[in-house]
């Protein structure tokens, strides 16, 4: 298996990626979810899947580290 790099433009590194698999959902991009553009007649419909943890888009946005973000744990 591929080793990721925490430099890696890919899906695992981003910070719109929502690991759902332990709820039976998979792995979901949550870009269009929070910015409300999934909407369906005023609902918002489910995140898309992610095909793989290496696929890329363009709305990829590196998370923040711990250190950045004001975490300490």
């Amino acid at each position: 298996m591929e080793k990721i790099n925490n430099t890696d433009k890919i899906c695992f590194n981003c910070k719109h990626l929502a690991w759902l698999v332990g709820v039976g959902q998979g792995i979901r991009c949550c870009y269009e979810y929070k910015k409300g553009i999934g909407n369906v007649n005023g609902l918002k419909v489910w995140p898309p899947t992610v095909p793989s943890k290496f696929h890329t888009c363009e709305h990829f946005e590196f998370k923040e580290k711990e250190s950045e973000s004001g975490n300490t744990n």
